[in-house]
């Protein structure tokens, strides 16, 4: 993540919703799995794992 609160942060991302820009990631740091929604503009990618 490269804005807002959690910043700086390494998080994997669960969901992309394309209509409203938006994307649904899980902190790698976090011992409780919280999602969180950001702006699409706010990550960036570091590595790509095709699922």
């Amino acid at each position: 993540l490269i804005a807002g609160p959690f910043k700086g942060e390494k998080a994997v991302v669960k969901r992309v919703d394309h209509t409203k820009e938006e994307i649904t990631v899980e902190l790698y740091e976090s011992i409780v799995p919280i999602p969180i929604t950001v702006r699409g503009d706010n990550v960036r990618v570091i590595d790509k794992n095709q699922e």
